[in-house]
This record gives C-alpha cells, sequence and structure tokens, in this order.
C-alpha cells in the first residue's frame, strides 16, 4: 500500500454539514367547530376538538414531527389565537440544507378520547399536504424569525425559527501553520504555530505513519525534545479547530 503526504499544506476541517436550525411552536389557531371554547354552537352533540400535526423537513430529508390535541380545552376558541407552552418540534446541527420544508394535517375530533389520527366521525379533516417551503436566506441568521404557516385557511401555526450558517463561521477560521526550528534537529526543536485557536494535539510520526510522540496543549509555542529516536525523516501534525497543518521534520 502506497501513503502519498503532501507537505506545507492546509488540510481544512471537512464536514458534510453547513447548517443548524431550530423550529418552535408557539401559537395555534383552528377555525374549527370547538365547543369548550364557546361563540360556536355548531356541535351541540360533541366535542369538537380541534387536532393538528405539523411536519418538518430539510434537504437532507431529516423529519420531525409533533402534534397537539385540544381536547375539552377552554382556551381553544373557534379561530382564536391559542398561547401554548412552547414546543420545539426540529432542531437539527450541521445540515446541508438551504431550506425547511412544512406539512400540516387537522381534523375536527369527535371521539371522547381522541389522538393525532382522525377516526371515523371526525370533521373536517384534511389529511397530510405540503403547505410551505421557507427559504431560510429570507430570513435573518442568528435570531429569532416568527413566520405562520396555514392549511387550507383553517389550521394555522406561528413558529420561531433560529439558523446558523456554519459554513461562513467556518470560513471565518485562520488557516492554520507551523513553523519547526532548528530544522534539521538534533531531537529538541520548537513548534511555532499561528492561526491556531483554542486547544491543539502535535503529533510526531515517522515515514512508516506510526505515532512515536503526542502533545495537547493551547501554547502558540512548544518546545519538543525527541528521545531514542533513529536519524532520518518524520512528520509534524497539528491538530486544532482550525484544521490540520503538516511539516517535514529532519532529525540527525
Amino acid at each position: 500500500m502506497k501513503t502519498i503526504i503532501t507537505l506545507g499544506m492546509f488540510f481544512p476541517l471537512l464536514s458534510f454539514g453547513q447548517v443548524s436550525y431550530d423550529v418552535t411552536v408557539t401559537r395555534l389557531r383552528a377555525y374549527a367547530d370547538d365547543c369548550d371554547g364557546g361563540a360556536i354552537t355548531f356541535c351541540a352533540n360533541a366535542p369538537q376538538d380541534p387536532v393538528y400535526n405539523i411536519w418538518v423537513n430539510d434537504a437532507e430529508a431529516n423529519e420531525e414531527t409533533a402534534c397537539w390535541v385540544f381536547e375539552d380545552d377552554s382556551d381553544a376558541a373557534y379561530a382564536v389565537w391559542t398561547d401554548i407552552q412552547d414546543l420545539q418540534i426540529a432542531t437539527q446541527a450541521n445540515v446541508n440544507t438551504t431550506y425547511l420544508t412544512f406539512d400540516m394535517s387537522g381534523f375536527e375530533t369527535d371521539n371522547l378520547n381522541p389522538n393525532c389520527t382522525s377516526a371515523t366521525g371526525d370533521d373536517a379533516v384534511i389529511d397530510r399536504e405540503f403547505v410551505q417551503q421557507i427559504d431560510l436566506s429570507t430570513l435573518s441568521e442568528g435570531v429569532v424569525n416568527t413566520v405562520i404557516i396555514d392549511l387550507q385557511d383553517t389550521y394555522y401555526a406561528e413558529l420561531e425559527i433560529l439558523w446558523t450558517d456554519l459554513t461562513a463561521s467556518q470560513k471565518e477560521l485562520a488557516a492554520p501553520a507551523l513553523t519547526l526550528a532548528p530544522n534539521p534537529t538534533n531531537g529538541s526543536f520548537t513548534i511555532a504555530t499561528t492561526g491556531v485557536t483554542g486547544e491543539r494535539t502535535i503529533e510526531i510520526r515517522d515515514m512508516a505513519g506510526r505515532v512515536i510522540q503526542t502533545i495537547a496543549n493551547n501554547l502558540d509555542v512548544t518546545e519538543v525534545q525527541l528521545d531514542n529516536v533513529e536519524s532520518g525523516n518524520y512528520f509534524v501534525y497539528v491538530h486544532s479547530e482550525n484544521g490540520t497543518a503538516i511539516e517535514k521534520l529532519i532529525v540527525r
């Protein structure tokens, strides 16, 4: 097996993900014949509680969903926004997507013990369907954006969406570099790093790729003493959140 190593280059952190996002539902509204909330008297013999389902998808086909059943809820009045306990229904990190899509379903349940799936006797049943695609570029990054989605002008949801462009933050990181001195060396030398932030791990490897010494610190300058190593060529790796830098070291 042949190993090819390119020297003096910056190897950036490779990540398929570019975006993180959170979706929270804060309020719901239904044009449903809910008797519990009063005002509408279309359902004298049945509770007619509204039931909502919302699905969130992204370009990587990550799907998350949530359901609400307003059984005997006097606050869930017809066509009135109902404040609910904020519920995070979707959260993802390191996702390669530029948009979020939303599906919804809803119905008015007549059942005394309703669940998230409609049953015989339920009214105003609207099965799951696509309702909206939201391009993240249309939302402000790093702050909470309020968005309203609706299903056939009957079931509404108020959402809060927070998203961050991880690719942009990665681009702001300086490319790491390192300098070895003296080089060649008799075993004692200094590693000076630039463009490196936070914790870093230093590895010294022989030509076969075996790690002969490892150092972990957060110093820009590190003194190294190699003992009992044969003369020859070695490689010094510096791994950090900025990426990995490599330089060739000659020991005489």
